[in-house]
């Protein structure tokens, strides 16, 4: 599958590739208890550097995040993937993402779990998520879809890519995305009226499975999904 690629990544947008050593470092010492200057010492810069480059301690945590948001939304505002393929495959790229580094995606999780405040971030991040796709969305879908279309399979594509990174971190599976694909398109088919491709009539497209004797003409076969497709 091609799609649009995202524009050339800026000096903050690599920073998730410097985070591990601090995310380890928080880990190890406790969140309350790691002070800047231990987190610029484990990424091996100034600590003027590290707050220029990361901010905050929460920052550090959530920078993978942050570049997959960025990430997904220029590949949204870019796109030209018909609908319910550009939300599966924006979906796709956060995971990959997330899951490019098993022992940060493990940390960062292990980390969360041990700190309330990072939970509450967590579920700020959650949101941002799906105002990205509830903002793409609302043009994507057409004026008569029903009013929770959009804010229902926004939250819907963060449920399960979540739902996903979860299972992944507590038993890894090399095909997570390709799981998750699946997992997705099944929930986006649930939105198939509101997300046909521009141009085609929801519906208009029907597969048929036909079993027939195998005694029966070519002519009689073909009289008979004829009368089916007709009917």
């Amino acid at each position: 599958m091609v799609t649009n690629q995202p524009p050339a990544a800026s000096a903050k947008d690599n920073a998730p590739e410097n985070s591990v050593a601090a995310i380890r470092r928080l880990t190890e010492k406790g969140y309350d208890s790691t002070t800047a200057e231990d987190l610029a010492e484990a990424v091996g810069m100034s600590r003027s550097t590290f707050f220029r480059r990361f901010g905050s301690k929460d920052d550090v945590v959530f920078a993978d995040h942050d570049h997959a948001l960025t990430q997904l939304e220029r590949f949204l505002d870019s796109t030209t993937l018909p609908p319910a393929e550009a939300v599966v495959e924006g979906t796709a790229d956060v995971l990959r993402l997330l899951v490019r580094d098993p022992e940060a995606a493990r940390l960062r999780f292990e980390l969360m779990r041990l700190t309330p405040s990072l939970r509450d971030r967590e579920l700020v991040i959650t949101h941002r998520y799906e105002r990205v796709f509830a903002r793409y969305l609302q043009a994507a879908l057409p004026a008569e879809a029903a009013a929770w279309a959009t804010p229902a399979l926004a939250a819907g594509l963060v449920a399960v890519h979540n739902t996903t990174l979860r299972q992944w971190l507590r038993d890894p599976h090399p095909d997570v995305v390709p799981l998750l694909c699946r997992d997705l398109r099944q929930l986006v088919s649930s939105f198939t009226p509101w997300l046909a491709k521009p141009g085609t009539t929801p519906g208009a497209n029907r597969v048929m499975v036909a079993v027939y004797d195998t005694a029966a003409s070519p002519e009689e076969v073909l009289s008979s999904i004829a009368a089916k497709l007709g009917a």
